[in-house]
């Protein structure tokens, strides 16, 4: 079973300066404990909008490897 979520970033660009913004970590449930399966970084400044996609990714259990095309597809 995977598990994705948001995770809040603080980031620095030369073109924006810092910034806040929220990337997804995946994670690979199993009955010894989980590991790192995946992490996208800087998917958006608003946190509704990657949290709805790391709550979709979850209840769709997306194979990680797939993560950032799903990202990518999601964007605006």
């Amino acid at each position: 079973m995977f598990q994705f979520r948001p995770v809040k970033q603080f980031l620095s660009s030369p073109e924006l300066g810092d910034y806040c913004s929220y990337g997804i970590h995946a994670f690979a449930m199993t009955a010894s404990g989980c590991t790192e399966a995946g992490f996208i970084c800087d998917v958006s400044c608003d946190l509704g909008f990657v949290s709805l996609l790391a709550d979709k990714c979850t209840k769709l259990q997306l194979d990680p490897l797939h993560l950032l095309d799903t990202v990518l597809d999601a964007l605006p």
